[in-house]
């Protein structure tokens, strides 16, 4: 059984005009599906992009406030999600044609798994959203940055309730590999709970620019004009 919505900003086809960049395919989404919308945001970086590649650690619910069931349904992306509930993940696997896998984030071999499936060395997708934060940061640690690079990273930090130490930390890390930070404090609800990320190798400097908004900023205002 999925929740209901959350009172956030989302994306629906009659904003198709009011979107900063109408990437391919654009035109032909009724509604996203994210909480927020993180799901347009990596379709954004990656025009459109088909079979892309994510990594999805916080899985929660299959359709629902869902950062990949976009990418999977309309954009034909491959990936494995993560969850520590049972159920959760059952559920997630009767619905979901990429499947979540159940485990602690905090304490997974990503090398092992990324290596073992031949996920391409540069993927598409990052997402890290697990409860509470000082978990998310945990599983951040275990990335094997060294070895993968990642082109779009959503996290959400929660720093509304857990402070903004545990954010500066996250910073650090993604910033010491070269990461560019272009959406902090991303809102919902009006709370700061996300920080949306690229990777400046893969995406140019013209395509985030227009996205890194003012600190705080909801989700809409981040991507419609």
């Amino acid at each position: 059984m999925e929740s209901e919505w959350p009172n956030c900003p989302r994306y629906f086809k009659e904003q198709f005009d009011d979107l900063k960049h109408k990437f391919p395919g654009a035109e032909n989404i009724k509604n996203n599906y994210s909480q927020s919308f993180q799901d347009m945001f990596v379709l954004t970086m990656l025009e459109g992009k088909k079979n892309g590649v994510y990594l999805e650690i916080g899985a929660d619910q299959p359709k629902v406030i869902s950062n990949t069931y976009l990418l999977e349904k309309e954009f034909d992306w491959m990936g494995v999600s993560f969850e520590l509930d049972g159920d959760k993940v059952t559920y997630f696997n009767s619905i979901r044609r990429n499947k979540a896998i159940c485990a602690d984030a905090t304490d997974y071999d990503y090398k092992f798994l990324l290596d073992e499936r031949n996920y391409p060395k540069q993927i598409d997708y990052l997402q890290l959203d697990i409860e509470p934060a000082e978990q998310t940061l945990e599983a951040l640690k275990k990335i094997p940055f060294d070895k993968y690079r990642f082109s779009t990273i959503t996290y959400e930090t929660d720093v509304y309730e857990a402070g903004a130490d545990i954010q500066d930390e996250q910073i650090e890390i993604l910033e010491s590999y070269g990461y560019q930070l272009v959406a902090k404090n991303v809102k919902c609800e009006g709370r700061p709970y996300e920080d949306w990320w690229i990777d400046p190798k893969v995406i140019d400097e013209d395509k985030w620019k227009p996205y890194k908004t003012r600190i705080g900023a909801e989700s809409d205002e981040v991507m419609l004009s």
